[in-house]
């Protein structure tokens, strides 16, 4: 029920209770519709839901890699939760990461692969030198406007989109699935605290 009353809060009210002010929570006891659930795109949640899942990273690189994401997803509105449980899935959060098929950055981007998909839709062409490097900025970038693509093609007939992410195949994408909603469930069951700054501007977020 608390989780629905900040929902609420989030996307009714201009002004919270002055009690309520200081931090909310949003709690989650199962993974069901987590995926769905607005969460104010904030930095300090993201390294939160970040410690969550990878709880040993360095503070330094957790909160630098929750600022890469903050700018990619304000540009390409993905939800931070999704992006989050992504990226623990395919490199632990691993930004000098290369798996056997040659993915590469936190994302584990196939260059080859998306390059031809940019191509064909008259996009700039990912620029490979930019992804393996410690700064992931560029990589964050990429790969949220990689899930918007997706979202915006898939999500109106496909309720668990962004599992494209990894492939189109129904057994490949049915395996990475359960792999993201272990994190997901990590997630929900977590209690994350929302920055004051979110619901004094709650009325100018969209959900």
């Amino acid at each position: 029920m608390l989780v629905l009353a900040v929902l609420a809060l989030i996307q009714g009210c201009a002004t919270p209770p002055p009690a309520k002010i200081a931090k909310h929570k949003i709690h989650h006891e199962k993974f069901g519709n987590f995926d769905k659930v607005y969460i104010p795109n904030e930095a300090p949640l993201i390294a939160q839901m970040i410690s969550i899942v990878q709880p040993e990273l360095e503070t330094n690189s957790r909160n630098r890699f929750a600022n890469d994401i903050f700018h990619a997803i304000k540009k390409y509105k993905v939800e931070p939760q999704i992006v989050v449980a992504l990226i623990d899935t395919e490199s632990n959060f691993m930004y000098n990461k290369i798996s056997t098929t040659g993915d590469v950055s936190l994302a584990q981007l196939n260059v080859e692969v998306w390059n031809a998909e940019f191509t064909r839709m008259k996009l700039p062409v990912i620029k490979k030198e930019l992804l393996v490097c410690e700064d992931q900025s560029y990589a964050m970038e990429k790969m949220a406007q990689i899930l918007s693509i997706l979202k915006t093609r898939y999500s109106k007939r496909d309720r668990r989109w962004y599992a494209r992410y990894h492939s189109n195949t129904s057994k490949y994408k049915t395996d990475y699935l359960r792999k993201i909603e272990i994190r997901m469930k990590m997630l929900a069951k977590a209690t994350l605290v929302v920055p004051s700054k979110s619901l004094a501007l709650s009325s100018q977020i969209s959900p």
